[in-house]
């Protein structure tokens, strides 16, 4: 934990590149040069097991969180959608106590943190296909698949000038739905691979990342949850075979990558 927030205060990445740190499960922080932060799903709770206790062990998490919500006072933080292991309710106060977090999200978390009394001043929602500006790059809300479980759930288009990062968020390979981000050819893309509750497995993740036409690919949404399930070894070989001109790369948590103009 120590080295992760040393890591983040006080090594940023060069001029010309971002650092992607893996957070676990869907997180991930993303750090310009000028120590711009922004959260993207963090998950810090247990509050998955603790919401769908009928699930007995299946949603217990499995790996411990790599700080504390109130660590880090993220400048913006992207919410896709409203499942719980996205949107951290259990952590959502904490991270925004702050007075200094921007939140941006789906029209249903937007109504579940203006329920919870949360300071709305900060709370932004995102639309399909609109973009905004935060500052250090542009932000497109891009369409996915996640079935009737979140209708509303969004993936994002990162767009940092130099280079396009793409979270495809919870989705399955439907590539009419995902065409505006397979059109955008991003070069970095973050894809789940649990295979479970509609989202890719780590074959379709390998032939979404050939349509993307993406340079590096980083494999998310696994081994949290015993019911995720998830085998990055499986998303390796068909890397090999379905994407071989892209770089699948493993990150551990709080592991993270430096992408250059």
């Amino acid at each position: 934990m120590t080295d992760f927030l040393q890591k983040i205060s006080s090594d940023k990445p060069k001029t010309g590149s971002i650092r992607i740190f893996w957070l676990g499960q869907a997180g991930f922080l993303i750090q310009t040069p000028s120590g711009y932060t922004i959260g993207i799903d963090p998950y810090y709770s247990d509050c998955v097991m603790r919401l769908i206790p009928e699930e007995g062990q299946g949603f217990k998490r499995l790996n411990p969180p790599l700080c504390n919500p109130d660590d880090i006072a993220f400048d913006a933080l992207l919410i896709t959608h409203e499942h719980n292991d996205h949107f951290d309710v259990d952590a959502i106060t904490e991270l925004m106590n702050n007075g200094h977090t921007r939140v941006f999200t789906n029209a249903p978390v937007v109504s579940q943190m203006k329920d919870m009394g949360l300071d709305m001043s900060r709370v932004q929602p995102m639309r399909k296909s609109v973009p905004f500006s935060l500052g250090e790059c542009l932000v497109t809300p891009t369409d996915c698949d996640h079935g009737d479980l979140a209708p509303e759930a969004l993936g994002l288009m990162l767009d940092f000038g130099f280079t396009k990062v793409y979270l495809a968020g919870d989705t399955a390979l439907t590539p009419d739905r995902l065409k505006q981000a397979i059109d955008a050819k991003p070069e970095v893309a973050i894809l789940p691979i649990n295979g479970a509750y509609g989202n890719l497995d780590g074959q379709e993740a390998a032939r979404l990342s050939n349509m993307l036409q993406a340079k590096i690919c980083i494999p998310c949404h696994f081994w949290t949850f015993a019911r995720h399930r998830g085998d990055p070894q499986t998303f390796l070989e068909a890397m090999a075979e379905f994407s071989p001109g892209c770089e699948a790369k493993l990150l551990c948590q709080g592991e993270s990558i430096d992408i250059h103009a």
